[in-house]
Order: C-alpha cells, then structure tokens, then sequence
C-alpha cells in the first residue's frame, strides 16, 4: 500500500511539472480514456455516481463506442465545463481491465509534436490520420510503453 501512494505522488508531481511545461508549449491534457467492455454501462455509473452527463458520442457502432462524459448535472452544464473530461471506449474482448490507460495530449500542430516525442524516445504506433470530422490524431508509445494519443482539433 505504501508504494502504491508513493507512486501516486510521484504521478501528481510528474503532472504538475508537465503541466507547467505544457501550458508554455500550448499542449494541454485533452481527456483520459476509460476501457469498458460495456461504455453504455460505465457512462451510466460515472453520471449517477458522480453527477456527470454525456456530451457526445464521436463514435457509435454496434462494434465500437465512444461516450465523452464530463462534470454537470445536465448534458448542456457538462459541454460547458472546464475541467477534462472522460472518454469511455470499447474495450477489446481480450484485453484486461486497465490494459489500456492512455493519456490524451491536444498539441497545436500534429506532425512536429510526433517528430519531437519520436527525437525524444517515443515509437510511432498509429501515424497522423484524420478522422471524417476532420480530427487530427496519432498513437505513440512513451519509452516506458505507455501509450499516447496526439490529438489536433478539426479545422
């Protein structure tokens, strides 16, 4: 248990310092994705138990969902909220609760973020696409094996 909240401080204040850094840069924590092998159900867990709503749903295939949720009482609150919100995806049938934990960075220009982490150690999983909205998007692993997704807003 002792190391389990050494390493959560250590988390925080890794973050903190990040954050720092990152606001300099222009690249901000965009959301933290949650695995469920039933998003419907984990959405409605995090809005009854935490007083969330659903503001959209980028994705919504008998295969594959995508639910963002975020802090508000109401659908129209939480599209208004400042703080992250929370995306609840699909998880693959073979795939381990919290097997996939990813952080989700917006960067203001795709293609130098993915050259900058790549010189800073990180491999290219998934190279820059676009989404039919127009969203920019790529996958990297960390050199810890942490994966990564690099986000650029439609424009």
């Amino acid at each position: 248990m002792r190391l389990e909240k050494a390493a959560a401080i250590a988390c925080m204040v890794v973050a903190a310092t990040t954050l720092a850094l990152a606001q300099e840069s222009g690249i901000r924590v965009r959301s933290i994705r949650v695995l469920a092998t039933d998003p419907e159900a984990i959405a409605t867990f995090y809005e009854k138990a935490f007083g969330m709503s659903e503001t959209s749903r980028p994705v919504n295939s008998p295969t594959f969902k995508e639910i963002i949720i975020n802090s508000g009482s109401t659908p129209d609150l939480a599209k208004k909220a400042t703080s992250t919100p929370i995306v609840i995806a699909t998880r693959p049938k073979d795939a381990q609760a919290g097997a996939m934990a990813a952080l989700i960075l917006q960067v203001p220009n795709l293609d130098k973020a993915i050259e900058t982490a790549k010189a800073a150690g990180a491999t290219l999983l998934r190279p820059a696409s676009k989404t039919e909205s127009g969203l920019g998007f790529a996958f990297l692993k960390d050199p810890d094996g942490n994966q990564v997704e690099l986000v650029t807003p439609a424009r």
